[in-house]
């Protein structure tokens, strides 16, 4: 589903001409704000020079979750126990009987069969069919957030988060909380457009284009899902955004990594900065 997908995923490029990272600056303080995504293709690396200096121009690295706990087995057991219904109830119980049977047909096409999907709750049946695709398309690689994580892990640089996995995974498991068949309907009918929907969003991202990029993937989403566009978006930019703040008050230099679409738009990020008097300008 468009709107979804959107959030999950952006795609960089090695070839930026301007690049998905911005420099913010006040006072004599500044730090580093780029965009991410989750995974990629192994021809997206090197990723751009850019993003290389802007990590070694920082003192701290700052994600949007703990990413090193993410990778426990522990998270993933939390995981699991969350996405996954209770004994006695099943997918096939959340999810009328055209949704379910559209859902069935696409899986067999593919080979998969539905009883593997049967305890999985319906926002993590999108997650799965989504990361199918994907794999599908080559993006099978580690993302820039992963990549910059391993990085500093390895210089010994410090690293943060603004989000808990909790938190992170709370807001993941209501996505389409009341609209759950037409959120898989729509997942499914989308997967075919996938590749034009993202070529669509690079040529907006290669060209630094905020608007665009703005336009292309927000629009829709403030207009269908007013309430999802609240809760995953506009909600943890403003969480988010006391914490970016205080950061401008120290003489340390922060590179912080999100998804990219906490950037663009009348509630993201860049904009949020810039109303507050904060100089952003592309980091070159």
């Amino acid at each position: 589903m468009r709107k979804y997908l959107f959030i999950l995923l952006i795609f960089p490029s090695v070839c930026f001409s301007e690049t998905s990272l911005w420099q913010v600056s006040k006072n004599g303080n500044k730090l580093f704000l780029g965009g991410t995504i989750h995974v990629l293709k192994k021809e997206d690396y090197p990723l751009p020079v850019e993003f290389g200096a802007a990590f070694k121009k920082s003192d701290k690295l700052v994600f949007e979750t703990d990413i090193e706990k993410i990778q426990t087995p522990e998270f993933g057991k939390k995981m699991a126990q969350m996405f996954t219904f209770p004994p006695g109830k099943s997918l096939k119980e959340a999810l009328n009987k055209k949704t379910f049977e559209k859902l069935e047909k696409h899986l067999a096409d593919r080979n998969i069969p539905i009883d593997s999907f049967l305890h999985f709750k319906p926002s993590m049946v999108v997650l799965i069919l989504t990361m199918i695709e994907l794999k599908k398309m080559g993006m099978v690689d580690i993302g820039v957030d992963q990549y910059f994580h391993n990085k500093a892990k390895e210089m010994g640089k410090a690293t943060g988060y603004f989000e808990t996995v909790d938190e992170q995974l709370a807001f993941l498991l209501t996505m389409g909380d009341g609209n759950e068949n037409e959120m898989i309907i729509n997942t499914i009918n989308d997967m075919s457009k996938m590749e034009v929907m993202m070529a669509v969003i690079k040529s907006a991202w290669l060209n630094g284009d905020e608007n665009k990029l703005a336009a292309v993937t927000l629009t829709e989403m403030m207009r269908d899902y007013p309430d999802l566009y609240q809760t995953l978006l506009v909600k943890r930019n403003n969480n988010w955004m006391p914490h970016i703040e205080q950061m401008m008050t120290d003489k340390k230099v922060e590179m912080i990594l999100v998804g990219a679409l906490h950037l663009v738009g009348k509630d993201g990020l860049l904009q949020q900065l810039r109303s507050k008097g904060y100089t952003v300008k592309k980091f070159k």
